[in-house]
C-alpha cells in the first residue's frame, strides 16, 4: 500500500479514516484529529476456507488491520505515522457469502446474528471495535435499495 506504506502482503480492502475537518491520508500537515477508523474486507464470493488464524479469518483480518492503525504502523500520504489513534472509534466490516466457515469464524467471534439471518454482528471489547459480517446478497440489495430513487430520477431502468 504505497500510500500508508506498508510493505505488508496483507493488507485491507479498504481503510477510511475520517477525520473532524480534513481526510488523514491527503491533508498538508500532521494535526488532523481522527473521528473513526473504518477497515471494510472483502472476500470472494462463496469461500468456504475461513479458518482460525490471521490469512484465513477474515474477521482477525480486519481487526488486524485496525491495530495496525492504532500502532502507528500505518503512514499518512507525508509518510507521517497515525499518532494517537488508540482511543478513536474503530468500526470493521466483512463483505462476504455466509458460508459454514465463515458462519463460524463469525461464532467463534462471539459476534450474534442479524434479525434477517444475513449477516453477524457485535462489539470486540479488546480491540474497541464495532464489527459487522455482511453477506454478498445483502451488501447488493443494500445498495440496491439506497440507490433506488437516485436512479429512477436519473430515468435509469431499475430492477
Amino acid at each position: 500500500m504505497p500510500v500508508t506504506g506498508s510493505d505488508s502482503p496483507l493488507e485491507p480492502d479498504l481503510l477510511a479514516l475520517q477525520v473532524y475537518d480534513e481526510p488523514v491520508l491527503v491533508a498538508p500537515g500532521n494535526g488532523a484529529r481522527l473521528a473513526s477508523i473504518v477497515v471494510v474486507e472483502i472476500k470472494r464470493p462463496m469461500r468456504n476456507d475461513a479458518a482460525p488464524g490471521p490469512e484465513k479469518d477474515p474477521v482477525s483480518q480486519a481487526l488486524r488491520y485496525l491495530k495496525q492503525v492504532r500502532d502507528g504502523k500505518v503512514m499518512t500520504a507525508s509518510g507521517r505515522p497515525i499518532l494517537g489513534a488508540e482511543d478513536i472509534p474503530g468500526f470493521c466490516y466483512v463483505i462476504a457469502d455466509l458460508t459454514p466457515t465463515v458462519r463460524e469464524r463469525c461464532m467463534e467471534a462471539n459476534l450474534r446474528l442479524t434479525p434477517d439471518r444475513r449477516g453477524f454482528f457485535g462489539y470486540n471489547d479488546n480491540f474497541k471495535a464495532y464489527v459487522e459480517v455482511i453477506s454478498f446478497d445483502r451488501f447488493l440489495e443494500m445498495a440496491h435499495w439506497r440507490n433506488h430513487a437516485f436512479f429512477d430520477r436519473l430515468g435509469l431502468p431499475v430492477n
